[in-house]
């Protein structure tokens, strides 16, 4: 039986995929692992890849479904007792034994944050999150990485990806922190590697982040047992994640914007603040 699964969610990313599975192969020495793709497009990704029994696919059928119900349909079919998250155009980074590395702090600690590296298209890093040498996250510092961080968590306890259609990553590991805590460890051996690309969901215009923010912190006024006691710091999290998106629409002024606009200003906005 597998010790993690990592869940796949494919659309139109026929040449893509194949770098991010082997990239998961790539840092899976000493451990058990399975990927899970889930396809949204209608594509059978079993062409695109070489066999490999460590690929699990789900059943082909709905098409455009989204993000979320993608990723639920993988979930749905995870046996690992630790489970995360890995996009079809990104990838991992790292030592050989990063998974490895990174689930031997899961055990011990309830989960672990898979720090993540924002990379231009010529390869250099734009932003990591957090700073190398971090040893652990929790709330407080969540509020101000302004990027999506992955944790390997336990699937028993792994919640549903929620209908969002930009942040729904975002809630499921705020979810997986609630549940571990609100404090996760650092993985230094992995890294999760975020490639800009033209046409990503992440260059989709501030406003439609915007409302899935609003929509989240509806949910999160309406339903606070869905975090518990961990309710406030969440809100704030959004909060501050919610002006920091209007901050860079309001820079951009209307014009085009450039690809990775949103993590170009946040980088030169924190370079600021540590100024």
């Amino acid at each position: 039986m597998p010790e993690i699964s990592i869940l796949m969610a494919a659309y139109g990313l026929r040449t893509e995929i194949a770098s991010a599975v082997a990239s998961v192969f790539a840092h899976a020495d000493g451990t058990a692992m399975e990927v899970i793709i889930a396809s949204d497009d209608g594509t059978d990704y079993r062409d695109c890849l070489p066999a490999d029994p460590r690929l699990v696919f789900a059943r082909i059928g709905p098409i455009a479904s989204g993000a979320p119900a993608a990723r639920n349909r993988a979930l749905a079919l995870a046996r690992g007792d630790f489970v995360t998250m890995l996009d079809a155009d990104d990838a991992y980074e790292g030592q050989a034994d990063g998974l490895a590395a990174a689930l031997a702090l899961a055990r011990n600690h309830g989960a672990a944050l898979i720090p993540s590296i924002i990379r231009t298209p010529d390869g250099a890093a734009l932003r990591q999150v957090p700073p190398p040498g971090t040893q652990s996250l929790g709330w407080p510092e969540w509020r101000g990485v302004f990027a999506s961080l992955h944790l390997l968590q336990p699937r028993a306890s792994a919640r549903p990806f929620r209908p969002f259609r930009l942040i729904d990553d975002v809630i499921w590991d705020l979810q997986g922190l609630a549940d571990a805590g609100g404090r996760a460890p650092v993985c230094a051996a992995l890294a999760y590697r975020y490639q800009l690309r033209p046409g990503q969901l992440t260059e989709a215009r501030a406003q439609s982040f915007d409302a899935d923010y609003a929509q989240a912190l509806t949910e999160l006024r309406e339903n606070p047992e869905d975090f518990g006691a961990a309710t406030p710091e969440v809100a704030r999290i959004l909060w501050r994640w919610r002006a920091m998106n209007r901050l860079t629409e309001s820079a951009a002024k209307g014009r085009p914007r450039p690809l990775g606009h949103y993590h170009h200003y946040v980088a030169a906005y924190l370079a600021r603040r540590r100024g």
